[in-house]
């Protein structure tokens, strides 16, 4: 049995991942996210709000990976 390190608590990295399921969802082929790029990603906090934002449609893609990562941005 493998194991993989994520960089968050494992309740907030499920829910990291439904709302990726759920905003992509709502996009076309060629707008949707790779959670991939983004499961090890720390500041989960900032990750799940801009989720919120596309759902809303207040902005349009994530930012790149690394800044889910940075402390204090």
């Amino acid at each position: 049995m493998s194991t993989i390190k994520i960089n968050m608590p494992f309740e907030k990295w499920v829910e990291v991942q439904k709302e990726f399921q759920e905003v992509n969802e709502m996009l076309s082929d060629n707008e949707k996210l790779d959670f991939e790029k983004y499961k090890y990603c720390s500041s989960y906090g900032r990750l799940l709000c801009h989720l919120y934002l596309i759902k809303t449609g207040t902005i349009k893609t994530l930012k790149e990976p690394e800044f889910y990562n940075k402390k204090g941005v």
